[in-house]
């Protein structure tokens, strides 16, 4: 009987991946040349300037088609064969975990924005923290009082789909010192309202589609923040640590007073969390002596995520931890917070 190779076309291109994996990891500088700045910069340029230009995200597309390419085939294989039907999901779930890679996951391998930019790991101590809470505090009340005196934001919501322009501006110009190809144009797009946050997730990008997305449901001040973080996956940074790291220094160095202040709250919070964490009393004290204004915008950020009640969040979050430790990022999920350290070392290196 003679085998047909698309019959295992799966377990070839997990082999061909595992190959793919272990040459990058050693050759960091490699993936970098061939990958990150080569093949990825061809398929991302490739969507950017067709399925990109869409009005909508293509996933609404993209998704619908490959539901029905699955099901047909699986009910199609189903009838000649059980073991046919099973030897399709193999391949195809094969084919799926490639393409991840093929198409995004590579860049795991390459050098980390950390390491381009020659940043020292630190060590950081409660009163650094509270220093730098009493920093950002005062800049936070001053543009929160310049914005708007209305006790609600929700007139940003329009605004913010007009920042991504200026946010993707500030990016190319800041990563393309760090030798990322800047070549494209990332998308970030809303999503159904609901749909990410529901997992308490604000953002995703996904690699299938090369587009990064927020959910329509968040805060509107949130917005650009969480935009700059997407959009920076979309040029190949992979470390969520880096992606916040690299949205705050973007969103506060835009002229727009919005941005600003998505960046600085966004940044204001990961402070006071690392706060609470050692220093209980402390918190409540700076976070009480805060302005009105801004304590009723916490709020309603509070109150737009409570709208979507959350589904498994222990799974969730294990699934997604594991994820990231396998990729190389040794501190999981907590690694989104470790914004603070490199800002810090970022802070260190400009003096």
């Amino acid at each position: 009987m003679k085998i047909h190779p698309r019959s295992y076309i799966g377990l070839l291109l997990l082999v061909i991946l595992v190959i793919l994996i272990l040459v990058f990891q050693k050759f960091p500088e490699f993936c970098n040349a061939i990958y990150t700045n080569g093949l990825f910069v061809v398929f991302r340029t490739m969507y950017d300037f067709t399925l990109g230009n869409l009005p909508f995200p293509s996933i609404y597309l993209i998704l619908p088609c490959l539901l029905f390419y699955l099901f047909y085939e699986l009910f199609h294989s189903n009838k000649l064969g059980r073991w046919v039907a099973i030897r399709f999901l193999f391949n195809f779930f094969g084919v799926f975990i490639f393409c991840f890679y093929l198409l995004w996951g590579f860049n795991y391998y390459a050098p980390t924005l950390s390491s381009r930019m020659e940043l020292q790991e630190v060590q950081l101590d409660k009163q650094y923290i509270i220093d730098q809470i009493n920093v950002i505090s005062p800049k936070i009340q001053t543009l929160r009082h310049s914005i708007s005196q209305d006790t609600s934001l929700n007139f940003l919501a329009e605004k913010n789909l007009n920042f991504e322009d200026s946010i993707r501006k500030e990016l190319e110009e800041l990563i393309s010192t760090y030798g990322y190809n800047i070549n494209g144009k990332v998308r970030v797009k809303g999503l159904i309202e609901g749909v990410l946050l529901r997992f308490r997730t604000s953002g995703i990008y996904i690699p299938y589609v090369l587009e990064g997305h927020l959910d329509k449901g968040l805060h509107p001040l949130q917005w650009p923040f969480t935009m700059a973080h997407e959009m920076a996956h979309g040029y190949g940074v992979t470390d969520e640590r880096e992606c916040n790291f690299l949205a705050f220094v973007i969103t506060t160095n835009i002229s727009q007073k919005e941005v600003q202040y998505s960046g600085y709250v966004a940044y204001w919070r990961y402070l006071m969390g690392a706060l609470k964490k050692v220093d209980r009393e402390k918190f409540t004290q700076l976070y009480n002596e805060m302005d009105p204004l801004f304590l009723k915008d916490l709020q309603s950020i509070y109150a737009y995520v409570d709208r979507f009640p959350e589904w498994l969040p222990y799974a969730r979050d294990k699934i997604y931890d594991n994820y990231l430790k396998a990729h190389g990022v040794n501190d999981g999920i907590i690694s989104y917070g470790k914004m603070i350290e490199m800002i810090a070392a970022y802070n260190m290196k400009m003096k």
